[in-house]
Order: structure tokens, then sequence, then C-alpha cells
């Protein structure tokens, strides 16, 4: 009888224990992918819009010395845009077109990006888009963690109307009736989005590989301006569904 309920004992704390072990090998539940960053301090970094407001509307602007720094997530898929060139927008939801100096890395879609603006750095138009240039590639630092962003939900008007202001961050557009090509060249291929309020342009790059889905009825995609007309810019074709 003591012999069993030794054997009993035993087994029981065996069993025990080899439950402990099992659940030490199990993985944390929770999110995964990189944290946020903290949120930047007002003391040391200006918004991307406070930022594109320094512009005074025409030829070259050199960032004066002493400007804050910015921050921002690249929304942009690089395949899909001009080399060089990076779309960045900030949790306060105002957006930055970025192009590099040549030699710069290439910025992957979700890095982050704190940048000294000045020093070198000249806010100008390009193709009608304000644009940062010239900031030097020490001036350009990646910092680990994430920034969240929701595309805002928007008509194609209101795109249109906002373009200025929306430049550069990421809209939905729900509920689009037609997606037909309108022209293409050995670069890409431009496509007109449709919806019940306005069409505007999409330009696809040949280089991104990306497969247009001309059936989809939501677009996801970054505002972006070429010259007088309004366009948006996908990152995959996960962005037409």
């Amino acid at each position: 009888m003591r012999i069993n309920l030794i054997k009993r004992i035993s087994f029981a704390a065996l069993f025990s224990a080899a439950l402990g072990l099992a659940s030490c090998d199990k993985q944390p539940i929770g999110p995964s992918g990189p944290d946020p960053v903290p949120p930047a301090d007002p003391a040391s970094f200006m918004s991307l819009a406070d930022f594109k407001a320094l512009y005074p509307g025409t030829g070259d602007f050199t960032i004066p010395t002493g400007t804050k720094k910015i921050r921002g997530i690249v929304i942009s898929n690089s395949t899909n845009e001009a080399a060089g060139n990076f779309r960045l927008q900030d949790e306060a939801g105002g957006g930055l077109y970025l192009y590099t100096v040549v030699g710069s890395p290439i910025y992957s879609q979700g890095a982050v990006l704190e940048i000294t603006p000045s020093g070198g750095g000249v806010l100008t138009t390009f193709n009608g888009d304000i644009e940062l240039k010239n900031v030097p590639q020490a001036n350009v630092v990646p910092v680990s963690g994430t920034i969240n962003i929701t595309p805002r939900v928007a008509t194609v008007a209101d795109i249109i109307a906002n373009k200025n202001a929306w430049s550069s961050t990421l809209v939905r557009i729900n509920n689009v009736t037609s997606i037909t090509q309108s022209s293409s060249n050995s670069t890409g291929v431009t496509y007109n989005i449709t919806d019940a309020t306005g069409t505007l342009s999409m330009f696809v790059r040949v280089a991104s590989g990306i497969t247009v889905n001309t059936s989809g009825t939501s677009v996801t995609g970054y505002v972006s301006i070429f010259n007088t007309t309004t366009q948006v810019g996908i990152r995959s074709a996960a962005d037409i569904q």
C-alpha cells in the first residue's frame, strides 16, 4: 500500500514537472512586429505639416540652421518610385516627399527615419509636389520601431480638393466604380481610378512588378501630385481589393 502511494506521488510530481517544462517552451502571446516609437518630443521635433509650411511657395528654400528635426515612416515602395524618392508620413497625419542624395541607402517601406533637415536641406517643388532634397546622408537616420498609420478614407473628389495637404499620406478609396488603363510607356502604366465623385490617376512602374486588379472596388495608396494631375501610388497588389 505504501509502495503504491509512493508511486502515485512520484508520478504526480513527474507529471507536474513535465507540464512546467512544456509551458516554459511556449512562446508569449501578443502582437508581432516592431514596437511603436515613443512620441516625438516637441522640443526637438516638428510635425511634417509644420515643416512643409516653412516653404514660401516658389523656388528653392534652404532650411535655416537650428530648424527642428522631423520624423516619419516610409509609406512607399521604392520599386514604384523613381530612384531616391521616398514618401514619409508622421503620427500627426502629415506627409513629405523626400529625395535623397546620390549614394544614400534604399529605405524600405516601414522604415522610420529621423531627419535633421538643416545643414544643406532644401525645400522645393518638383512637378508640383513639395519636396525635401539635398539633406546629407548622415542627417537621415533610421531608428528602430514603427509609427502606426491608418489610411484616411476619402472619395476621389476629397483627395483632389485636398491634394496639397494630403500629399504623401495614405488614403483609402472605397466604392471604386472602375479601374481602367489610360496610357503606357517603357517606364510604366497609368490607370484611371473612378468613383461616383470623379477620377484620378494611378501610375504603376514596370520595375515594381505589381499586377493591377482592374476589377477591384477599393484602392489604398499615397497621394502624389504630377504637375496639375492628382495621383495615388500603391505599394503592392494587395492595395487593390
